[in-house]
C-alpha cells in the first residue's frame, strides 16, 4: 500500500509464466480515482474503482488463420477442425473466460469438448462469456469451421479469435490471440477435415499441422470488423 497526499491505492501485478504472453497490472485507486489496467501492449483500460470489469478482449491484435490446404482465397466449400491445448499462464482460484471470434463463414466454438456457441455471419464477430472455469487446466479450444460457396467472389475463409482469462477476486487478466506464431503454447492445430470426436479433450492432434497465418486484422480480404457482439454466458461447470 502506498500513501500519496491522503490518499491510498494498491497496486497488485499478474505476470504469466511466459513473460512473451500478457504482463497485466491492475492499479485501483479506492480515492475515487479511476483504475488503470495495463496489458502487453500497454493500452489502458476503462476500468471503474471500486468494480473489477476487464471487458472483453480485442481481434484488433489478432491475425486470421486456416489450415495449410490452400491460399487465402479460392477455398473450397467444406469444414475443417482447428484445436488449442492451452495450459493457463496463471493459476486463478476460478476464471472466466471471454472469446472474442469471428469466422468466415460459420463456426462452432467448443471448450473442453462442450459447446460454447455457433454462428453463421462472419462481418458480425461475437464475444462468448465462460464462467466458473475449473484453473488448473489445460484448457482445450476447438473450432468446427465452415466454409461456404461464394459465387460471385473470392471465397475466402479463415478464423480470427481473441481470448482473456479474468479472476475477480484477484482484479487480475491475461490474453492470448491466434497469430502468436512465436509462442508455442498459443499456437492452433489445423486439420482440412472434421474427425469423429475431434473437440474432445482426450483427442489426439499430435498429428496434425500448425494453422497457417493468413492476415493481421484489417488485412486480407475481410478488412476492419466491427467490435464483437456479446453473445449468450455459458456456465461451463463442472466438465
Amino acid at each position: 500500500m502506498f500513501i500519496l497526499r491522503g490518499r491510498h491505492f494498491f497496486i497488485s501485478v499478474e505476470v504469466s509464466a511466459d513473460p512473451r504472453l500478457v504482463i497485466s497490472i491492475v492499479t485501483l485507486f479506492l480515492a475515487g480515482v479511476k483504475a488503470i489496467s495495463i496489458n502487453d501492449t500497454f493500452k489502458g483500460s476503462d476500468l471503474v474503482g471500486q468494480v473489477f470489469n476487464p471487458g472483453p478482449p480485442s481481434l484488433t491484435v489478432a491475425s486470421w488463420m486456416w489450415t495449410n490446404s490452400s491460399g487465402v482465397t479460392g477455398v473450397p466449400p467444406g469444414s475443417s477442425s482447428f484445436r488449442l491445448t492451452f495450459h493457463p499462464a496463471s493459476v486463478f482460484p476460478l476464471a472466466n473466460i471471454s472469446v472474442a471470434i469471428s469466422t468466415d463463414n460459420a463456426y462452432n466454438l467448443y471448450l473442453n469438448g462442450t459447446l460454447v456457441g455457433s454462428a453463421l455471419d462472419w462481418t458480425a464477430p461475437n464475444v462468448w462469456t465462460i464462467l466458473n472455469v475449473p484453473p488448473n487446466g489445460p484448457w482445450i479450444f476447438s473450432i468446427l469451421a465452415t466454409n461456404y460457396a461464394d459465387p460471385v467472389g473470392l471465397n475466402p475463409a479463415g478464423i480470427i479469435a481473441s481470448f482473456r482469462a479474468s479472476n475477480d477476486a484477484q482484479q487480475a487478466f491475461y490474453d492470448w490471440y491466434t497469430g502468436q506464431i512465436a509462442i508455442p503454447s498459443v499456437v492452433w492445430k489445423a486439420n482440412p477435415a472434421v474427425p469423429n470426436n475431434f473437440a474432445s479433450s482426450t483427442f489426439d492432434d499430435s498429428a496434425w499441422a500448425n494453422a497457417v497465418i493468413e492476415a493481421p486484422f484489417g488485412g486480407g480480404p475481410w478488412g476492419i470488423l466491427p467490435a464483437p457482439v456479446p453473445a449468450t454466458l455459458c456456465n461451463l461447470k463442472p466438465f
